[in-house]
């Protein structure tokens, strides 16, 4: 989609090299890949973690995951995000710190225009997203009395 390469999330020291990118207007041009995706399957405790933490052990998670299916769907700016999911403005620019500031998010554009979209280590681990959502719904329903099979 774009031709910057953005948030390449490094899985593991040992087996992560180290790509340039082209994009003069960064000021941190190191990108960590993979080499073995295998490895990527079997060592998924950090993932699990860091989304535990970001969307399930904080006040906000709930709505950060609302900012995350928003995002799914189409790249939008921070008003948009705020008129789609009916929230504070000054609470979609925390939630999008929060998520940006652990690589779940990505941004292009500057000031007013920017545009915020998953990043591509959220866009590999979405499945892990999708059960630990779905993990989230259940507990919720459960403490409801309503049991989901």
């Amino acid at each position: 989609m774009y031709s910057i390469l953005k948030n390449v999330f490094m899985l593991s020291r040992k087996n992560a090299i180290i790509m340039r990118s082209n994009d003069n207007l960064s000021s941190n041009n190191d990108y960590f890949v993979s080499k073995n995706v295998e490895n990527h399957k079997s060592d998924l405790s950090h993932v699990k973690h860091l989304l535990w933490m970001v969307f399930a052990a904080s006040r906000g998670g709930q709505n950060r995951v609302r900012i995350v299916f928003a995002l799914k769907q189409t790249p939008l700016n921070t008003h948009q995000l705020t008129k789609k999911l009916d929230l504070n403005y000054r609470a979609i620019q925390h939630h999008l710190g929060v998520l940006e500031k652990n690589n779940l998010i990505s941004h292009l554009g500057e000031n007013y225009g920017t545009n915020y979209f998953l990043s591509t280590f959220l866009e590999v681990n979405m499945e892990v997203f999708d059960e630990l959502v779905l993990s989230l719904s259940r507990s919720k329903h459960e403490r409801k009395g309503v049991y989901l099979k």
